[in-house]
């Protein structure tokens, strides 16, 4: 009932101030949240990190709305459609009331548990340590990218690792565990530095060490010392080559060859006076309203694309060992496509658009796609997290690497689209095949 009546209050403040009104109520819902949660000093659940992390992008949303109002907006969203803001806004507020009315409905059926309990040692601390290391160089040693869900275990792997040891120092205040997890996250974070495309993994090693951090310890006040000074100086690091990244990441090498040449485009960069309107910072990109505009004014033009644009996702478990010639799933590369920012470039095209959930649900289905897909959306996160058993109070390790993956994918959004979803339930299959046949 308490979600029927946010919804209204979302209406009410689209009527009454078309622009900001929808971002602001929703605002305000999540800051409710999470406040009664910290105040409660209850354990935080996977809703509660996708609250925070759609906190931060209902924020720069406004922030966005602000500046194509006052004439600052930014180039680089070109695609966006600002007549259509204030829709989209309200979308985003409704679909997350249906998508909580999902997540916390009573469901008289549940998933496998993922189970592989373990003991705590010294032994375990040291093996953890190690393989999260190894996992976290891989760049160094691994040439060969493995099929869809096994690549995900094996970037998961440091990140657990990280999540573990930053968990038990929280816990049980070992400044030893912490010492490690924040070495750990820095040689992962590097490794991506010098390897990864995509910027957000530079960031997620720290990401993870902090809720890991977070939910051993239940409070905020570790946060404020010493220790997490390192941490405080990798993620301004960050902030400070984010735009570099992005404007120079489909050109330069990988390797300690890549940290030469950011070095040179950092001072050239500097030294040319460059249109910011075309730069995006890590808090613009944070933000999906530009994107779920776009699918807005598709719709208003072409009306609801009756499942066009999640067709592909049909044959996304066929396992392409089966299907050699099984075509590419990349329903950002068909957006884009469709926005008309992409083109054809080496076989390939040269830009990916994410649609958001609440984008793609719309695009194909209007409001009734919206509503049903929101709620089975709510529904499907709700029975995965409870299949990890989180907070078993026997050590789990299947349990616990599956959660992490969760964690930090909803604080980051959940995902780009509906294909986020092939790949939580394929690498959920596998680690419930591991489940099953453990000794």
């Amino acid at each position: 009932m308490i979600n029927i009546f946010w919804i209204v209050f979302h209406v009410i403040g689209f009527l009454i101030l078309p622009d900001f009104g929808a971002s602001i109520t929703l605002s305000a819902y999540l800051i409710y949240e999470l406040v009664k949660k910290v105040s409660r000093r209850e354990v935080f659940q996977l809703i509660d990190f996708y609250f925070l992390g759609l906190l931060i992008t209902v924020i720069s949303n406004i922030s966005l709305i602000y500046s194509f109002i006052s004439g600052t907006f930014l180039l680089s969203y070109n695609y966006a459609a600002p007549d259509f803001f204030p829709l989209a806004s309200l979308i985003l507020a409704i679909s997350n009331q249906l998508f909580v009315v999902g997540y916390t409905m009573k469901l008289g059926f549940s998933l496998p548990k993922l189970k592989l309990p373990l003991k705590v040692s010294n032994n375990f601390i040291l093996i953890t340590f190690t393989a999260g290391l190894i996992f976290s160089i891989k760049g160094f040693w691994m040439n060969v990218a493995l099929p869809g869900a096994f690549q995900s275990l094996i970037s998961l792997a440091p990140l657990v690792a990280i999540f573990v040891l930053s968990r038990f120092a929280g816990k049980l205040n070992y400044s030893f565990l912490f010492r490690r997890a924040v070495a750990l996250a820095i040689f992962s974070s590097f490794n991506a530095l010098l390897f990864s495309y995509l910027r957000v993994e530079i960031l997620l090693p720290f990401i993870v060490l902090i809720l890991g951090f977070y939910l051993g310890a239940n409070s905020l006040k570790p946060f404020f010392t010493i220790s997490f000074v390192p941490i405080a100086i990798a993620i301004a690091f960050f902030f400070s080559i984010f735009e570099l990244l992005g404007s120079y990441r489909e050109n330069i090498s990988t390797g300690f060859a890549r940290l030469g040449q950011l070095n040179e485009l950092y001072y050239s960069q500097n030294a040319v006076n460059e249109d910011p309107e075309y730069k995006l910072s890590a808090f613009d990109r944070s933000s999906n309203l530009a994107q779920l505009s776009a699918a807005v004014d598709l719709v208003d033009n072409y009306g609801p694309y009756q499942g066009e644009a999640s067709a592909p996702l049909l044959v996304a478990f066929i396992p392409r060992f089966l299907w050699p010639e099984k075509p590419k799933i990349a329903l950002g590369v068909w957006y884009a496509l469709e926005l008309g920012v992409a083109i054809e470039v080496d076989d390939w095209f040269n830009n990916s658009v994410n649609m958001t959930i609440p984008g793609q649900l719309y695009l194909d289905f209007g409001w009734i796609g919206l509503i049903i897909g929101s709620i089975f959306t709510g529904i499907l996160l709700q029975l995965l997290w409870k299949a990890t058993d989180f907070y078993s109070p026997t050590f789990n390790l299947l349990g616990t690497f599956y959660g992490v993956y969760l964690l930090f994918s909803a604080f980051t959004g959940i995902g780009a689209d509906l294909q986020i979803f092939v790949t939580f339930i394929a690498v959920y299959l596998i680690l419930l095949v591991i489940s099953l046949v453990k000794p």
